[in-house]
């Protein structure tokens, strides 16, 4: 079709309908009536010659030419805003919610941290953390993420930017009672203790890293992982066994019921970057410039 004969105005409408799928959503993101938001639709239908959804019964199904749209639409309407705008960037100005994305070590080790730093100079954002899993990605491609942060490397999409922000260093969180408690050691020998880690979305799904190590016997299994930290720390609690985590999780459990073992390494095999993810459409603006360096502010720490 000829971009002339199409009324832009009718964008801002198509966007939230590709998104929430849902003409009463639709009105409700839009502060306007379902009817209202039907009968954009019919004109867009129109104008764009296609249909666009088809109804089913938990709503709408996007038509191909729809899906399309639903992926470039959201970009080109970002970068169209950010030509348009002419002010200057403050943090301060910034309103609506924020969205980040974190592992389990990173909420609990700096998620109110994060939360801390971005409010104190956006104090009229609201900050909303979630649990990085694997539709993290899509996430980030939609909006519904605005960032997340993950140990590095990780394997993205040509879509998204991966720059490295911090890092942390890895040792073992033991019972109070474990023979190695509070003291400093070798990798071999934490390897002689039944091992216990958190699985981590797109950085170790399918096993944990240490069996890469030169020390770690060929058939190395971990005793126990999970997705989320207080089931390990029980088991630990009640055994031997050792939790690899970093060193800042110390901070936010009881110190009399769990000690730390410092591992030492000349090679710093012991060290992990971190990594800010977000969409690749956001590189070098004003905004992602000021999120990455109030990241790495945080990490630092």
């Amino acid at each position: 079709m000829n971009i002339h004969q199409l009324d832009l105005n009718l964008l801002k409408t198509l966007l939230v309908l590709l998104k929430e799928k849902s003409t009463s959503r639709a009105a409700e993101r839009l502060n306007t009536s379902q009817p209202a938001v039907s009968r954009t639709l019919a004109k867009l239908r129109l104008q764009l010659n296609d249909p666009l959804f088809f109804r089913e019964s938990r709503g709408l199904k996007l038509s191909p030419k729809a899906e399309g749209l639903a992926e470039r639409l959201p970009v080109l309407i970002a970068e169209l805003e950010e030509l348009l705008s002419n002010t200057i960037f403050d943090p301060a100005h910034l309103r609506g919610k924020m969205t980040i994305a974190l592992n389990a070590f990173t909420s609990e080790t700096h998620g109110f941290q994060l939360y801390e730093a971005i409010t104190q100079t956006a104090p009229n954002l609201d900050v909303e953390i979630v649990n990085l899993s694997d539709k993290t990605t899509i996430d980030l491609l939609s909006g519904e993420v605005d960032f997340a942060i993950n140990l590095y490397p990780i394997e993205v999409s040509k879509e998204l930017r991966q720059t490295p922000i911090g890092g942390c260093h890895f040792g073992a969180v033991v019972r109070s009672e474990h023979p190695l408690a509070n003291i400093t050691t070798s990798i071999p020998q934490v390897l002689k203790y039944e091992l216990s880690g958190l699985i981590i979305p797109e950085y170790n799904s399918k096993g944990m890293r240490l069996v890469h190590l030169e020390e770690a016997d060929k058939g190395f299994k971990p005793r126990f992982r999970s997705q989320s930290i207080n089931p390990v720390l029980k088991a630990v609690e009640q055994s031997d066994l050792m939790f690899i985590a970093p060193k800042e999780i110390m901070n936010t459990i009881c110190n009399t019921r769990y000690s730390w073992v410092e591992v030492e390494d000349e090679r710093e095999r012991n060290f992990t970057p971190i990594s800010l993810v977000y969409n690749n459409k956001h590189s070098y603006t004003e905004k992602y410039d000021w999120i990455e360096r109030t990241c790495r502010e945080v990490l630092a720490h």
